[in-house]
């Protein structure tokens, strides 16, 4: 909850695609992820990674922590061969 409450205020005051937005993102969806929640921490995961590639560029550490992250969360719902492709 806490995340969820700082995401909306960043996402209001630095805007969506902020760098500091999308780590909140994300460590929201890594949560999400902890707590078994893997198709909801897939969709934060894959919405992350996009605005992502947009702001950082596709080869940016956060970008790819964030492809290994979302990987992680499709790997947790049995999708394997989706998770490797990633």
């Amino acid at each position: 909850e806490l995340f969820r409450q700082c995401l909306e205020a960043e996402k209001s005051v630095l805007g969506e695609a902020h760098p500091d937005t999308l780590t909140t993102m994300s460590n929201l969806a890594a949560a999400v992820r902890g707590q078994g929640r893997y198709g909801e921490a897939e969709e934060l995961f894959r919405q992350c990674l996009e605005a992502e590639k947009s702001v950082l560029g596709e080869t940016h550490p956060s970008t790819l922590t964030s492809i290994y992250n979302l990987a992680l969360a499709v790997r947790g719902q049995g999708r394997y061969g989706e998770a490797e492709e990633l």
